[in-house]
């Protein structure tokens, strides 16, 4: 395409507020939430979103329009002009004149964590030196800090503070710049929960670990500390993935405004809405993109609005204005953060396993609706797991409504091809990486080898009922399946080599016997013209794809002979004492054996 050198940059995406407006880079205008934030009449507001949707650059917005900052002569600094021409320039004065008022305090903890808790301490040290130093200045030159004080502050920017000063740094830090400045502080918390998963999914890999509770309760007395009946707090703003007020991390907060997916606001001020996708699209032309971009990002719903993921939408509409046409449309969100619990409940629970497949075969599901979700409940509560998928974007809510007890239910679907996409890989890496190795083959092998034809479809059934229903069960799935299978203890496996005048399946080596296999699958598309002509007779469903299977066998048969494959593989491996040639066919979960002669 090419680009009009007047339209603004779509270059790397920027978290940085400032960086963005200075390089003049295309911009969605989100500055509504200010407005809101401080009309609220909330000093603390808790706001969930998923991964990657929006919440640091929001932060980072906010600190742009509440900080207070001396420039090098002692003079006010004055961040109006990245707001010049956005909405919250026309909320009135009574928003306004809280620009450039507050001291602000940023912390994330995306990198608190770790398989240890003297890690996990030694991380938050990192995240405190880092936010520390954006004040050390105006705090050393002061001349309102004690020496023992001046020693706490030189302890927290060498991170060698005491666990005690380290979980009062909150509150030792906006008391120290009300000393300084004579105003109130603004605290900003990206990605609070973090630690808190991080350290729910090492227990959950390692029974007998205590690293959750012990970090529940450093995570707890540093948030509290700043945030429970703080008097130097002007405004609180917690982000993350979830809320988790059952963690008791926000015991005795003064009453926090929480924003949650489930939360009625008047405007979506994270993610895309599709008027501001549908503008951003025609700015640059690309109007003609907007089904592959609804069908790949769209999905999820906020407050009765159609929502865009903005990471994954913005970094696809990076690589169309570059010139990487529809290749730009692919996954991007599932890349910026492991799929623990996804691999997980895929691993552990059937029902889970069974439950999801049905999801991503385009079912719904009635699911309960936890507001004050624990890590913990992941273990001890298996229906947990619908209200963390929901709250971190893997699931979205078509109705949210209250059963008879009046708990919370949410319908749910997959929300779009992206996170479909990150599920099925997740579906196959379960099935091929952990299911199939740990299939004991033996009994299969062992019937093999006897001709036991009816326990031989037995085995390869049970292997088949334990897949996933939304795998498309083509000839390749089945192919695979036994291939992986055979290699966990045959002598030699052979794939569509070619033996006498054709290629067979599968040629398996063990116990100085060679067998050759041959798959047929039954189409869905036979399937149901078989049906059709059978509608007015006495057969069940059972009966048509036996029937189905049936002819698949006589295929095979035909091939196995008139390729002389037994011929082939004799020549090709003298030392097999004999050649043993299956035909076998396969209908969705289910497969018929027959042996050739």
């Amino acid at each position: 395409m090419g680009q009009d050198r007047k339209l603004k940059p779509f270059g790397e995406i920027p978290e940085s507020f400032k960086a963005l407006r200075d390089r003049g880079i295309y911009y969605t205008d989100k500055t509504e939430f200010i407005p809101y934030l401080i009309e609220q009449d909330r000093n603390i507001c808790v706001v969930t979103r998923p991964r990657r949707f929006g919440k640091t650059l929001m932060l980072r917005t906010l600190q742009t329009f509440f900080e207070y900052q001396l420039d090098d002569d002692g003079k006010p600094v004055d961040n109006r002009r990245y707001f010049e021409g956005l909405k919250v320039m026309d909320a009135g004065e009574d928003v306004l004149r809280e620009m450039g008022q507050y001291p602000v305090i940023s912390l994330s903890f995306k990198d608190v964590s770790g398989d240890t808790y003297d890690y996990v301490v030694a991380q938050l040290r990192g995240a405190v030196r880092r936010a520390c130093g954006q004040h050390e200045n105006v705090l050393k030159n002061s001349g309102v800090l004690s020496a023992v004080q001046l020693e706490t502050l030189q302890g927290y920017l060498d991170r060698t503070a005491t666990e005690d000063d380290l979980t009062q740094f909150l509150d030792i830090m906006t008391d120290w710049l009300f000393k300084a400045t004579n105003r109130q502080t603004v605290i900003l918390l990206d990605e609070y929960d973090v630690p808190l998963q991080k350290a729910a999914i090492y227990d959950i890999h390692h029974p007998g670990s205590d690293l959750f509770d012990k970090t529940v309760g450093l995570m707890g007395r540093f948030i509290s500390a700043g945030f429970k009946s703080n008097s130097n707090l002007a405004y609180g703003i917690i982000a993350g993935c979830m809320r988790v007020a059952k963690e008791s991390i926000f015991t005795g907060m003064n009453n926090p405004g929480v924003i949650t997916v489930t939360s009625r606001i008047p405007d979506e001020f994270w993610g895309f809405t599709e008027p501001e996708v549908k503008d951003m699209l025609s700015y640059y032309g690309i109007e003609d993109k907007y089904e592959m971009i609804e069908k790949w990002y769209d999905g999820y719903e906020y407050s009765g609005r159609k929502v865009f993921n903005p990471w994954s939408l913005l970094n696809a509409i990076r690589g169309l204005v570059n010139g990487e046409e529809e290749e730009a449309i692919k996954p991007y969100w599932g890349l910026t953060s492991g799929n623990d619990i996804i691999d997980d409940m895929i691993d552990k629970n059937p029902r889970h396993r069974e439950a999801l497949a049905r999801l991503m075969n385009g079912e719904t599901m009635s699911v309960p609706v936890y507001e004050n979700l624990s890590y913990r409940d992941l273990q001890q509560n298996e229906n947990a797991i619908w209200s963390f998928l929901l709250y971190t974007g893997y699931l979205k809510s078509i109705h949210v409504d209250k059963d008879e007890r009046n708990h919370l239910r949410a319908e749910v679907a997959i929300p779009n091809l992206e996170v479909w996409t990150l599920m099925d890989s997740s579906m196959e890496h379960w099935w091929k990486d952990i299911r199939l190795p740990k299939y004991d083959a033996r009994p299969l092998m062992e019937a093999m080898c006897s001709s036991d034809i009816e326990k031989m479809a037995r085995e390869i059934n049970i292997l088949l009922e334990s897949g996933m229903s939304c795998f498309d069960y083509s000839e390749a799935f089945y192919h695979g399946t036994l291939y992986a299978v055979m290699l966990t203890l045959a002598d030699r496996v052979s794939s569509n080599a070619e033996y006498g005048c054709g290629r067979p399946d599968l040629v398996v080596i063990w116990q100085e016997k060679a067998f050759v296999l041959e798959f047929k699958r039954v189409t869905g598309k036979e399937l149901e013209t078989a049906k059709s002509q059978n509608k007015n007779s006495s057969l069940d469903a059972w009966d048509i794809e036996d029937s189905c299977m049936e002819n698949k066998l006589d295929e095979a048969e035909r091939q196995i002979k008139d390729c002389r494959y037994v011929k082939g593989v004799l020549r090709e491996f003298p030392m097999a004492r004999e050649a043993v040639c299956y035909g076998i066919a396969f209908c969705k979960k289910r497969c018929m054996v027959r042996m050739v002669e």
